[in-house]
C-alpha cells in the first residue's frame, strides 16, 4: 500500500471510478465538470493535495476490503450452517445408518475426484488432437470432457463445423471478389451463381490466342 501511494504522489489527479463499486463516486448529480455530468468522457476528480488523495485512495480500499469480509463471512455461515444440518442429521441416525451415510458420502467425494481427474486428462489430450488437426486450440472449451467416447465425439463434430464454417466464409469471400473478374456479374441471376473455377476456366479459354488457318499447329 505504501509503494502504491508513493508512486502516485507525484500525481495530483486521478478518476477514482477506477476502485469504486456499484457506480458509487461515479457520473451523479455533482458538478458537471467534476465527474458528475452525464457525458461519456468524465473528468477525473481532483485533489488539492497529497493527504486528500490518500485519505480518497484509503476510503476505496477500505470499502473494498469489507465487502470482501462481509462476503467471506456469508460464505462460512453458510458452511457453519450445512455443518450444523449434516450433524443433526447424524445423531438422529443409528450406527449402522451413519456408517452407510459415511461411506456414500467418501464414494461420492471419490467419484467427484475421479471426474475431475477425467475432465483434466480429456482436456490434455483435446488439445494435442486439436494441434494435431490444426485447429485452435479456444475450440477446446466446447469439447465434452465427460469420457473418452463422448470426447471423441464431440471433437469430431467440433471439427465438422469449424471446417464448414471456414469454407462457407471463404466461398462468401471468393463470391463478393468474383465481381472484378472479366465478365463478372454482381447481379444474382444465373452467372453469378456459376462456380469460381468454371468462370476462370470461361475467362482463360477467352483470353487464348485464335489459331491462324495458314499455318499448322504443332
Amino acid at each position: 500500500m505504501k509503494d502504491f501511494i508513493e508512486k502516485m504522489a507525484s500525481r495530483k489527479s486521478i478518476n477514482l471510478q477506477l476502485f469504486a463499486e456499484g457506480g458509487e463516486n461515479g457520473a451523479g448529480d455533482g458538478d458537471p465538470g467534476n465527474n458528475g455530468g452525464n457525458g461519456d468522457d468524465p473528468k477525473p476528480i481532483v485533489f488539492d493535495s497529497q493527504s486528500e488523495f490518500d485519505s480518497a485512495v484509503d476510503k476505496q480500499i477500505t470499502k473494498a476490503l469489507n465487502t470482501a469480509q462481509e462476503k467471506w463471512k456469508a460464505e462460512s455461515q453458510q458452511a457453519i450452517e450445512a455443518a450444523k444440518s449434516e450433524a443433526e442429521k447424524m445423531a438422529n441416525m443409528t450406527a449402522e445408518q451413519q456408517a452407510e451415510a459415511k461411506r456414500q458420502k467418501d464414494s461420492e467425494e471419490l467419484a467427484s475426484r475421479e471426474a475431475d481427474i477425467t475432465r483434466r486428462e480429456l482436456r490434455a489430450q483435446s488439445l494435442e488432437q486439436l494441434a494435431e488437426k490444426e485447429l485452435p486450440k479456444e475450440l477446446v472449451d466446447v469439447v465434452v470432457l465427460t469420457d473418452a467416447e463422448s470426447c471423441s465425439k464431440s471433437i469430431e463434430a467440433v471439427e465438422k463445423a469449424f471446417r464448414s464454417a471456414v469454407e462457407a466464409g471463404v466461398n462468401k469471400r471468393l463470391a463478393a471478389s468474383a465481381v472484378d473478374l472479366p465478365g463478372g456479374t454482381k447481379g444474382s441471376g444465373p452467372a453469378s451463381k456459376e462456380s469460381i473455377g468454371k468462370r476462370l476456366a470461361q475467362n482463360n479459354t477467352a483470353s487464348k490466342p485464335k489459331s491462324n488457318p495458314y499455318f499448322k499447329e504443332n
